[in-house]
């Protein structure tokens, strides 16, 4: 018999407990971001700012998370109090967070690397799997047990008051799928935009992690001091004579809540009086890996990169995430480059210098007659950090009244200039990552065409071998060439390592006589006491035989590519030569053969036959754990699931990837655009949780049907067919979305004709994010209620669905990153993510019909 009136009450006496969890959520979402950004920033100095290495990275959190939800469904299911659980997990993740900073501090000397050493493949995942995935798991365990939080408190509350068990619906938890997962993305989102607008310029490391913890032990606090039974027996008076007497102990007042406080109040005064003093060991640590016997005079977190200026004997050096970026002064070096590259042009007037040139550059430049320099470095910290250590000419480089130094990034701002420069020095880090090989397309070359003027010269560095090419170089800067001559005919690519790229617009304008170049040098009456013109004599870079042989070498490179934006193919040439000279195998005659190369030469074919029978173990897996009709039922589910989290993750790196491009790569922006992407999550939560708010919650096999009116029971799920029908949709519109890609790009890039149409083409990506969010977030909620229907158990639900979600995402970052794009393109890319989703809408359609509910 139904005891309306008794359960309105019990629900309204719960809602201090409710908010509690919502905040602690929310608090969770927060630290999980954060401590993600933190450890990806710790990868990133410890693999010198390999965007690579930041995908393996990102591959091992969201691993963990699947692998810690799948644990956390299984523990929820067999805990008698979740929410203590939880507690425990989410302090342990707080405490992970501090450590794992302590521990990537050291890793290189754990990992037997050397100072100065790329980290080899096989080292940088067995890095990620043992520093990153643990505190990924904690973050996954932590999903199905929020969900499962007041599962277990209603039925014995109700039965208390005198209500037959077996006479109530099946117990809810406090928060349904959907309400965590909304609320754990706008935690996600809070802390994101947090940790990029504010901490990471205010706060070091250990101190934001303190921060977190701090924050995440008041809201356990919280949660904890309203314990289960509590509002339930001020309710039901007549309930207290009816408990055991086991439960006396949950009426008082538990010390864990005063213990919980005092652990955030430490957190704080921790943060606050010893955190300067912390990080200063944490750097300490880091620093004696890094640049051993190299005293550190200057350290410090930008938005974009850890920096750090070392000295040993009188020389500074800068480190950016961990490399060496430049030494200085060191006039043996920018001395002669300065005059080479300015001598390459018979009449330089305005020249466009892009990164690296406050530490020696810019003083030898204005000794020539020019008119201004264009300096665009996009990190404003870098100079600042720098500026208190160069000498005293480069200090008056910088304030001299011919140069003008631009914050922003390097494409945006040559995308704003027309005919303007005679002269570009692309001192540009090499293409070890998707944002620095949108430096190095086909249309890259062309906004540089447009910034410059009919008669100018482009000059540029690029990694090669002294002598003689390998296999693996040899095609590295066959590419870049090609690429190059597509916008700038004629090429000259000198000989050395690294090898000096120097393209003109028409002929006559470069020089590989030094003759030539000493007379230009004379005509123009520049004075430095480093530098005499016969030094253009002595270096070898533009011997006529090397450099014949070089034009050789390079014309017999096979299956030179084009890099474009939408296929960035030098960006896994270079990752093949970095894979190949991290083993060693970098020589002539020797080839790369490691990991990258096997990725690069896998076949469309091949991959798609592999995503396919991953799905069908799927589905046969699911099958053989339940009976005939149901098992594939919610096999098409889980695989509905892990698709969608293969395909948003991989259309956000697409927009990523886009925006980049299309717009320049703007830090505070592309924040926004990840926002973006956590709202639209919570915005498709909220709207799929509205579809399921009024349905039964009894099975979706019928075996246990809950009776909902006196005599009579209600079909299990009787909306069943309408969440069947909306997760179709989703999948249908993913594709839908992923098919307009290859349409939508080219048609932005056209758009790019003046700055004006910049911030349109902000909007429509912005746009395509959002969408990608929304669609993803509202299969989560659509396929938790379905999957909590076939099991009736919250946490095994719950942790199918967020497993099934963050696998697939974890094959969508390495894939996409690695694979799809750079390999085989944006636009094949596309449809294989269209194939995907139409193929798991097709089997959700034939799981309705399976169904025995349906």
């Amino acid at each position: 018999m139904g005891i309306p009136d008794t359960g309105r009450v019990l629900h309204s006496s719960d809602r201090w407990r409710r908010v509690w969890l919502s905040v602690l959520v929310v608090a969770w979402g927060a630290q999980a971001i954060v401590t993600q950004s933190l450890l990806l920033r710790e990868a990133l100095v410890l693999m010198f700012g390999s965007e690579f290495a930041w995908g393996v990275v990102l591959f091992a959190w969201l691993l963990g998370v699947a692998v810690g939800a799948a644990f956390g469904g299984w523990l929820a299911e067999r805990l008698a109090r979740a929410d203590v659980a939880l507690v425990a997990v989410l302090l342990a993740l707080s405490v992970a967070a501090c450590v794992e900073l302590w521990v990537f501090r050291g890793a290189r000397a754990w990992l037997g690397v050397e100072p100065g050493e790329l980290l080899p493949l096989p080292k940088t995942a067995l890095a990620a799997m043992l520093f990153v995935s643990p505190a990924s798991a904690l973050v996954g365990m932590a999903f199905p047990l929020a969900c499962c939080i007041g599962r277990e408190e209603e039925p014995q509350a109700l039965a208390c008051a005198g209500t037959a068990r077996g006479s109530i619906p099946a117990a809810r938890g406090l928060l349904q799928f959907g309400h965590v997962y909304a609320l754990e993305s706008a935690g996600s989102l809070i802390g994101g935009a947090a940790f990029s607008f504010w901490a990471v310029e205010h706060l070091t490391p250990i101190q934001t992690a303190l921060t977190c913890a701090a924050v995440m032990a008041a809201a356990a606090a919280g949660l904890l001091a309203t314990p289960p039974l509590w509002g339930h027996l001020r309710t039901v008076p007549s309930a207290r004579a009816s408990l055991p007497t086991s439960t006396g102990k949950r009426r008082r007042l538990p010390v864990a809540p005063a213990a919980l406080a005092v652990i955030a109040a430490a957190a704080v005064l921790v943060a606050v009086l010893a955190g300067d003093a912390l990080n200063r060991g944490l750097v300490e640590r880091r620093w004696r890996n890094v640049a051993p016997g190299y005293e550190l005079v200057a350290e410090t977190e930008s938005k974009y990169q850890n920096l750090a200026v070392g000295r040993r004997a009188g020389q500074f050096t800068l480190y950016c995430d961990g490399k060496i970026s430049a030494d200085f002064p060191d006039p043996y070096t920018f001395v002669p480059l300065a005059h080479f590259w300015l001598c390459q042009h018979p009449e330089p007037r305005r020249v466009l210098v892009l990164g690296g040139g406050a530490e020696g550059l810019l003083a030898e430049i204005l000794r020539h007659p020019i008119e201004h320099i264009d300096y665009v470095e996009p990190d404003p910290r870098q100079i600042e950090l720098v500026e208190p250590y160069l000498a005293e000419v480069d200090r008056q480089a910088l304030s001299d009244p011919r140069v003008t130094v631009h914050h922003v990034d390097a494409r945006y701002y040559v995308k704003t200039q027309r005919a303007r420069f005679d002269l570009v020095i692309a001192r540009l880090p090499e293409p070890t990552s998707a944002l620095r090989a949108r430096f190095y397309t086909d249309e890259f070359y062309s906004e540089l065409r447009r910034a410059m003027t009919a008669r100018s010269v482009l000059c540029m560095t690029v990694t090669a071998a002294p002598g003689e090419l390998s296999p693996v170089s040899r095609e590295y800067l066959a590419s870049v060439r090609a690429t190059l001559r597509r916008r700038f005919p004629h090429l000259v690519v000198a000989w050395g390592d690294p090898a000096q790229l120097l393209a003109a617009t028409e002929p006559g304008l470069t020089a590989i006589d030094p003759a030539e170049l000493a007379r230009r040098y004379t005509q123009r009456g520049v004075k430095s006491e480093l530098f005499i013109p016969e030094w253009f004599g002595s270096t070898d870079w533009l011997e006529p035989g090397k450099l014949a042989r070089r034009a050789a070498d390079l014309d017999e490179a096979e299956d030179v590519q084009i890099s474009t934006d939408l296929r960035p193919s030098v960006y896994v040439q270079r990752l093949v030569l970095w894979e190949a000279m991290t083993a060693g195998g970098v020589g002539p005659g020797r080839s790369g053969g490691g990991v990258i190369e096997s990725l690069r030469n896998v076949s469309l074919a091949g991959l798609v036959a592999t995503l396919a029978a991953a799905g069908g173990i799927t589905l046969l897996v699911c099958r053989l754990r339940r009976r005939a009709r149901d098992g594939w039922a919610t096999g098409a589910i889980t695989l509905s699931i892990g698709t969608t989290g293969f395909a948003t993750m991989a259309l956000s790196v697409v927009w990523l990837f886009a925006f980049q491009n299309l717009y320049g790569y703007v830090y505070q922006r592309i924040g926004w655009i990840i926002a973006l992407f956590m709202g639209g999550l919570v915005l498709g939560c909220i709207l799929a949780q509205r579809v399921g708010r009024a349905l039964p919650t009894s099975r979706l096999d019928g075996s246990t049907p809950a009776p909902r009116e006196r005599g009579g029971r209600c079909p299990p799920y009787a909306d069943a067919p309408r969440l069947w029908r909306c997760l179709v949709g989703v999948d249908v519109l993913l594709a839908i979305l992923a098919l307009a890609i290859p349409f939508l790009l080219p048609m932005l890039a056209a758009l790019q004709a003046s700055p004006r149409t910049f911030a349109l083409v902000e909007w429509c990506v912005s746009i395509m994010v959002v969408l990608t969010g929304l669609l993803g977030g509202a299969a989560f909620p659509l396929a938790g209620r379905l999957q909590l229907g076939f099991s009736g158990r919250t946490g095994a639900a719950a942790g199918n669905v967020v497993g099934a979600d963050h696998a697939g995402a974890c094959l969508g970052a390495l894939l996409c990153g690695i694979l799809l794009v750079p390999v085989f393109g944006t636009a094949t890319a596309a449809f294989l993510l269209a194939g995907m989703k139409l193929t798991s809408a097709t089997l959700l359609a034939l799981g309705r019909r399976f169904s025995s509910a349906a």
